[in-house]
Formats: structure tokens, C-alpha cells, sequence
């Protein structure tokens, strides 16, 4: 995580231009150049170091004569204005790291204090809003009619935008289960670690030397606090219905049994630990399932209702998924969807859930987004056009009337 470190030289500066009585350094010019060199954006619209510094010295010098006429218009801001954007912008910083003393951390790694950090970004605000309110007593005139934004939309509703291809989708999923063998093994292995913590063992103790459970185990169980709908559905509904103190008898999810101690309870958080005795889940166990679901791949080809067979079959009971955009699907579901006809359920595909089967509902052709989609965003795009124009004929009249210096690039 980076904090925008704003350089003071002792020494002195070179000028990269002069603008009126002001000056723009070198050193300034290749600040806001280093912001822009790793931008994706930047590294398309030039293909030069010197391209680069023309574009940033020009837009610095913009910057400037804007400033100068504001001042010379009279136009200011207030500390209560400037007061509560400067807050927010060091307390969406703060957000970047992981507490406020990792924050002051690096800050003081950089040799800056929160004071400097104000101090730095106030100027920049300042010159930022009063830049703001120049433009906008300059520009209150631009004026974009419902007419031209109609006319736009004729003239270019073919190549503008679309909407793209969705899709209604569906699913069953169906958990790779272990067999009633390796089931039962697995019951009676957390049968045993239970019988000793009836008979007094110590839970963080047994956890240790029987769970399996590799990010727990080492913690004696701990698995800290855990809010309703962090995890799995089975394993909510029985640690959410114990008390405190209590510890549970052996119960089954798709990971293995579980025993859990719940320490404390809020309304909608439990803070517990658990022993996990896994159960194996083995070829046969995959190609199981993989045969039923290709089943019932031949049953909904066949006539059968979907609703019935996955109330039936599917371990998740929220089998409507709802609508999606078909090209912001993550692979390899988009193919699938894109290849599946209206009332056809895909061949299985194999997640760490489990295998999951994918219900096409309706699929909707790509169309044309209608005028009433578009208009604020026609209305915003030729308001930037004329907002272009506008602004670069002020800043050639501003320039006319200021002394303006270039000087070459430095060899330095």
C-alpha cells in the first residue's frame, strides 16, 4: 500500500516553466508524470517518455492558468469547505491497511506525520475546488437539448451499445458422499473422541491429537467467532441451536462429523471449536454420483419436470439461481450456458462442492438498450464534448493574456 509522498527539495530547483509569477519545477512535473507511468490507460495514449512529459506539463500548465484567473475573479473557498473532504480522504486511506497503527506505521517509514499528510493534501484540494468553481461560473451556459440527444440516439443506436445475452438459470447440486462403510467408520472414530470428552477429557487437548481439521487443531478447536451465514447450511443449524457450555454428539456435513463446544453466543454469532473426524470419499463415490447426475440429464431430456427431480435430488434447496448477463459468466459455466438449449440440464461439473448441474429457464437474445436506458448517459457524453470544446478555448484565451516559459527537458 502506497500514501502519495509529496517531495519538499532543499536544494535548488529546476524550473520546467514559468506561468505569470508562478513557476512549475521539474521536480512537480515528474511527481505527476510517475502517477501516470503505470497506468494502463496512460501506457496506450503515448509511446514516449517525451509524449508523456508534454501531456503532463501541458496539463500542469492548464492548471495553473486557471488558478490565476480564478484569483483574479476573486474566487475562494473556505476552510469548511476543504475541512471535510480532507478527512475523508485520509480516512479512506486508513481503510487500506489493517489498523490505525499499521497506518501511522507507514507513515512514519515515509518521514510523514498525519499533520503532513493534511497539510499536503489540503493544498491540493484547495487549488481543486476553486478550479471547480471557475469552470463552473465560466461554463453555466452549456445547454444540451432533448432534441440532439434524441438525434444522437437515431443516428447511432446500430453501434452504440447492446444489451447482451441472458440467462435464467437453475441448478441441482449434488454432494460427493461417502459410502455407508466409510460413513459408519467415520461415526464410530467420533463416537470414541466423544465418549472421552464425556468422561472428562479435556477438549482442546483431544482436538489437538484427534481433529482433522488442519487449520484448527493446532488452536485446540478454535474456530473463533462464526456469524450466521458464514458457512455450511448443516452445520449452522445444530451449533446456532446450542447454549453456551454445551458440547455437541457427533453430527454429519459434507466434510466429515463434527463436535463442537460453543464458548459464548450472540443473536446472530456463535464462538466455538470443534474436533472434525473426516470421511473418505473415494473413486466409486464420485462415479456414483456421476452416473445419477447423467441420469437425470436423461430424464429432463425425456419429459421430465425439473422442479420435481431437483427437489429430490439437489443437496442445496435454493435451486433458482436467478438472471445473468451470459458473457460475465466465469468459465467454464459461460460455454456451457451459451451451448445449452431453453429446458435442457447440463452434463455435470465438478467444483469443490460438489458436481453441479446447470437448468437453463430462458435464454434472452442480445437486443438494443432502448432510448430511455441511454439518454442520461448521451446527455453526459455530449455535455463532456461541449465541456471540451469550451474549456480549450478559455485555456487559449488565458493564454494569450499570461506569460508563459518553457524550458527544454533536463539532462540531469
Amino acid at each position: 500500500m502506497l500514501i502519495l509522498v509529496f517531495f519538499i527539495s532543499t536544494l535548488a530547483e529546476q524550473i520546467a516553466a514559468y506561468v505569470g509569477d508562478d513557476v512549475i519545477l521539474e521536480s512537480e512535473l515528474r511527481e505527476n508524470m510517475n502517477l501516470l507511468v503505470n497506468d494502463p490507460v496512460a501506457q496506450q495514449m503515448f509511446t514516449s517518455a517525451d509524449e508523456l512529459r508534454d501531456y503532463v506539463l501541458n496539463e500542469l500548465i492548464s492548471q495553473k492558468l486557471i488558478l490565476v484567473e480564478a484569483e483574479n475573479e476573486s474566487i475562494s473557498v473556505t476552510q469548511e469547505e476543504i475541512e471535510p473532504r480532507i478527512i475523508q480522504m485520509i480516512e479512506d486511506i486508513k481503510e487500506r491497511y489493517p489498523s490505525e497503527a499499521d497506518f501511522l506505521k507507514a507513515l512514519q517509514e515515509q518521514g510523514l506525520t498525519v499533520k503532513d499528510l493534511k497539510t499536503n493534501y489540503e493544498k491540493n484540494m484547495r487549488s481543486k475546488l476553486i478550479m471547480q468553481k471557475l469552470i463552473e461560473n465560466k461554463f453555466s451556459n452549456i445547454m444540451i437539448s432533448p432534441i440532439a440527444v434524441k438525434r444522437f440516439y437515431e443516428e447511432n443506436k446500430d453501434s452504440i451499445a447492446n444489451r447482451p445475452a441472458r440467462a435464467k438459470l437453475s441448478h441441482i447440486l449434488m454432494f460427493i458422499k461417502p459410502s455407508e462403510n466409510e460413513s459408519r467408520k467415520g461415526f464410530e472414530e467420533a463416537l470414541d473422541v466423544y465418549k472421552l470428552l464425556y468422561t472428562g477429557g479435556d477438549f482442546s487437548v483431544l482436538a489437538q491429537e484427534f481433529s482433522e481439521d488442519e487449520n484448527s487443531k493446532y488452536k485446540g478447536g478454535m474456530l473463533g467467532k462464526i456469524k450466521r451465514g458464514e458457512t455450511m447450511e448443516e452445520f449452522e443449524g445444530i451449533v446456532f441451536n446450542l447454549n453456551p457450555g454445551t458440547i455437541s454428539q457427533p453430527f454429519p456435513t459434507r466434510l466429515g462429523y463434527h463436535i463442537v463446544e460453543v464458548l459464548n453466543k450472540g443473536s446472530d454469532w456463535v464462538l466455538l471449536r470443534q474436533i472434525l473426524i473426516k470421511v473418505n470419499v473415494t473413486r466409486a463415490d464420485t462415479l456414483r454420483t456421476e452416473r445419477l447426475a447423467n441420469k437425470l440429464c436423461e430424464l429432463i431430456s425425456e419429459g421430465a419436470d425439473f422442479d420435481s427431480l431437483a427437489s429430490i435430488y439437489s443437496d442445496d434447496p435454493n435451486i433458482d439461481l436467478g438472471e445473468f448477463y451470459i458473457n460475465q459468466l466465469s468459465p467454464p459455466v459461460d460455454e456451457i450456458v451459451k451451448n445449452l438449449e431453453q429446458g435442457q440440464l447440463s452434463e455435470p461439473i465438478s467444483t469443490p462442492y460438489g458436481l453441479h448441474q446447470m437448468y437453463l429457464r430462458e435464454k434472452i437474445s442480445e437486443s438494443p438498450l432502448t432510448y430511455e436506458e441511454l439518454r442520461d448517459q448521451i446527455y453526459q457524453y455530449l455535455y463532456q464534448q461541449e465541456f471540451q470544446k469550451y474549456f480549450a478555448q478559455l485555456i487559449e484565451e488565458l493564454k494569450k493574456k499570461t506569460f508563459i516559459k518553457i524550458f527544454p527537458p533536463s539532462q540531469l
